[in-house]
């Protein structure tokens, strides 16, 4: 594995304050990279101008608009494909990986003879959180992997440290733009699942990456009917301004358990995302959100999800534009009167 060429690729959004963290821990691997490539999202922010003068050594690529993460990883894949790179490390720009990350994971390649290992997740803010997992079909449900070896077997992976072999880019292709983002790189896994097979892949339980961003608290709340059919009745919803991220959630799992042929599985989701647009709607009053554009963008969701349908759900730019239209119309002064009074 040490003759193996290895291309990093990151992809980034207005974060250059998380994006310098996270290239500095791959400039500090003890097995070096042989390319860094850095996709740029179209920010808005300093991005560029700090990855030229802090970064020279990696390979910027900006694109046109912002295409979410899917289409950022897309664009990365393509790029590294035009070279003869063996594997493909893919990093979100809010993980720094361990010294020995990258070294780790190409020695757990070779020992698993895997085409892809990813390293555990470690969240800063305290918690671990738990995406790498085996497919159970019977039950049309993941299992957590075991962490007591060098490696666990596993099916599902995120983009946040995997090391991918280029023959699975090969044949499974470039990750589907058109999520946007959130479950990008489970659709991914699903795919290579269904091309090479269960357990494909190798969760390294000896290195990690650290997750920099601590998510934004949601309000909580249990919904028995929820429960009834999911088993689970805990609901996060989320303030105005993160709301359509929930949106792509729903909507991109329905895709996946259309992927995966569960029909169970597509049959609670479509009844536990009914129940939560309707939580989400008395919420949303209640606290005063504007429960008008997460009911349209709810309901958008819904519809997509259930016909299958990828693509743009809503953009984030226009999202926020809508936000602030409505929020300065609400808060809008109404115009004096001009009406005379008559004296007494």
């Amino acid at each position: 594995m040490e003759s193996s060429r290895v291309c990093a690729i990151v992809v980034t959004y207005n974060r250059i304050g998380l994006l310098a963290q996270c290239l500095e821990g791959v400039r500090s691997q003890s097995r070096k990279v042989d390319r860094l490539i850095v996709i740029d999202n179209a920010s808005t922010d300093s991005t560029v101008e700090t990855l030229h003068s802090e970064f020279p050594d990696a390979t910027v690529i900006t694109l046109g608009e912002n295409t979410g993460a899917s289409g950022g990883f897309a664009a990365g894949f393509q790029a590294a494909l035009k070279h003869e790179w063996d594997w493909l490390w893919v990093l979100d720009d809010d993980v720094v990986p361990e010294a020995n990350c990258l070294e780790e994971l190409l020695g757990v390649a070779a020992a698993s003879m895997k085409h892809i290992v990813a390293p555990r997740r470690r969240a800063r803010a305290g918690f671990y959180p738990r995406h790498e997992a085996v497919i159970d079909e019977r039950s049309q449900s993941y299992a957590a992997p075991s962490g007591e070896t060098r490696w666990s077997p596993i099916d599902l992976f995120t983009f946040e440290g995997p090391l991918i072999r280029r023959l699975v880019v090969e044949k499974v292709g470039l990750p589907n733009a058109r999520f946007f983002i959130i479950a990008d790189d489970t659709e991914y896994a699903v795919r290579v699942y269904q091309e090479f097979g269960p357990l494909s892949a190798a969760l390294a339980n000896e290195t990690a990456v650290d997750r920099l961003l601590i998510p934004p608290e949601p309000v909580i709340v249990n919904s028995r009917l929820i429960r009834l059919f999911t088993g689970d009745g805990r609901v996060e919803l989320h303030p105005d301004d993160e709301h359509w991220k929930k949106a792509y959630y729903f909507r991109n799992r329905h895709l996946i358990w259309k992927m995966l042929s569960w029909r169970e599985r597509r049959f609670r989701q479509i009844l536990a995302h009914a129940v939560y647009i309707v939580t989400d709607l008395l919420i949303a009053a209640r606290r005063g959100w504007d429960w008008r554009l997460r009911l349209a963008v709810n309901t958008k969701a819904f519809w997509m999800g259930v016909l299958g349908r990828d693509g743009i759900l809503i953009h984030p730019a226009d999202y926020h534009a809508a936000l602030v239209s409505r929020r300065s119309k609400k808060t809008r002064a109404p115009a004096p009167s001009t009406r005379k009074t008559q004296p007494n």
